[in-house]
Parts: structure tokens; sequence; C-alpha cells
């Protein structure tokens, strides 16, 4: 039996429009075998982030948008 991956669970707070994003993408990427669900999305898109910071491939428009978040 394979060893379960250890996890954690983390809280954030975030808008309604961020929430329809996910909902967006989630719908956008499930089909009628396979649903995909909004944490699923995120843990994706932490992936996809990480890969473009280590790769120094990060969309300038996306760190705007984290400062305007700060604000």
């Amino acid at each position: 039996m394979p060893k379960r991956e250890k996890s954690k669970r983390l809280q954030v707070v975030i808008t309604e429009e961020q929430d329809s994003m996910l909902t967006k993408t989630a719908y956008q990427l499930s089909n009628p075998e396979r649903l995909v669900s909004k944490s699923e999305v995120v843990r994706l898109g932490i992936e996809m982030l990480n890969r473009a910071v280590e790769g120094g491939e990060l969309d300038p428009e996306l760190l705007k948008a984290l400062e305007n978040e700060e604000s």
C-alpha cells in the first residue's frame, strides 16, 4: 500500500472575485469523467507559480496585483 503524502491545511481569505475565478477554472478543467475541485485548482496554481518564479518567468503584472492587495 503506498504511503500517504503528508499534507497541511491552510486557511486564507479570498475575495468574491477570486472565489469566482476558482470556480470558473475548476469548471473549465473538469470533464464528464472527472470533476476538478477548487482545492485542486489552488494546488495546481501553487505549483505553476513556483515554476514561474524558479524559472524567472513570472509575469510582472502578477506582482502588481500582489502590491494592490496590500493596499
